[in-house]
């Protein structure tokens, strides 16, 4: 197990570097020692620091979130299929910054996170209300992944209302976004996506021994003296939190919170904090990645991240789906 963390946290390290250095103006190992000793050209220098660099960091942190997102999400169902994007959240998330966005055009980068965390919550809340009215003993696992489906369904029915009155300029950038294109973040977003993330995943590592306290059952959850509705709910908002600022930097990456969590399961065999931290960093690996490959699948111009992603996070939903019959 250690050197499957070992090999894991070096593929970590070896996405990254090549995130930073392929792109169209690629980046040799001569290029970065110039960098790294203040020798390299202002056009070498430019591209490193203010383009490639924080938005690896970016990928990296938005892929964690969203991995551990899934996570949680997954072990609070106790349902493999649970994930934000199935579940609305990184939709309405999504709606409230392009909201956010329209109106505010000249808002500050820092009310960002805020305004998709409102909208994230808010479709987790109806999400969780409807699921947890139709249980009789609590939350109804299975109508909480219906009632997503369901709210997810409407949210983007209503995103796409909103796109129609976007500007050309506003539409193409807004569109590429959704589809979870990073390009054009800065070190501002990439410091800001850090600070929440750390927050927001140090939150869900503490409620750990609750969440595998919950995996027992509800019955066996309460005669050990746990607080059910109450830890369920604080679970829910952790993970809807650390979807809803995820999408406010990377866009709505659906089905990273679904695959990111089962990689991580399958190297450590349980759920547990080791499982929850791996989570992180195969979410960062994917996001790394799929950034990456989307800027060379083109001649000119980018494939977004979220597209790839879905190419192979939608057969494994499928897969899922049958394989639990539902």
């Amino acid at each position: 197990m250690k050197s499957r963390k070992i090999i894991l946290l070096l593929l970590l390290l070896t996405v990254f570097a090549g995130s930073v250095m392929i792109g169209q103006r690629m980046l040799g190992l001569t290029d970065l020692t110039a960098i790294l000793k203040g020798e390299a050209g202002r056009a070498v220098s430019l591209t490193f620091w203010n383009f490639r660099l924080p938005r690896s960091l970016v990928a990296l942190c938005g892929g964690a979130g969203l991995a551990l997102s899934g996570y949680l999400l997954q072990g609070l169902t106790k349902n493999p299929l649970a994930d934000a994007g199935v579940l609305g959240i990184n939709g309405g998330a999504g709606l409230s910054v392009m909201l956010y966005l329209g109106f505010f055009s000249n808002g500050s980068v820092y009310l960002l996170p805020v305004a998709a965390a409102a909208g994230g919550l808010l479709c987790a809340a109806l999400v969780y209300g409807v699921a947890f009215s139709a249980g009789r003993f609590g939350l109804s696992m299975n109508k909480l992944l219906l009632s997503g489906i369901a709210v997810n369904a409407g949210v983007s029915a209503l995103t796409l209302l909103v796109t129609i009155k976007l500007s050309k300029e506003s539409y193409q950038f807004v569109t590429g976004w959704l589809a979870g294109s990073i390009w054009g973040v800065t070190w501002q977003h990439a410091v800001i996506l850090l600070i929440w993330l750390l927050i927001l995943g140090g939150l869900g590592w503490l409620r750990q021994p609750i969440l595998n306290l919950l995996a027992l059952g509800r019955e066996s959850a309460l005669s050990l003296g746990v607080k059910v509705n109450k830890e369920q709910t604080l679970l829910l908002v952790i993970a809807s939190l650390l979807a809803s600022v995820s999408v406010a930097f990377c866009g709505s990456l659906a089905f990273l919170g679904l695959l990111a969590p089962h990689i991580a399961k399958a190297l450590t065999g349980r759920q547990g904090s080791q499982s929850y931290w791996l989570s992180a960093v195969c979410g960062a690996i994917i996001l790394l990645i799929a950034d990456t490959l989307g800027r060379l699948l083109l001649p000119s111009g980018e494939v977004p991240a979220g597209i790839l992603i879905a190419l192979i996070g939608a057969p494994y939903f499928l897969y899922l789906m049958l394989k639990r019959k539902l």
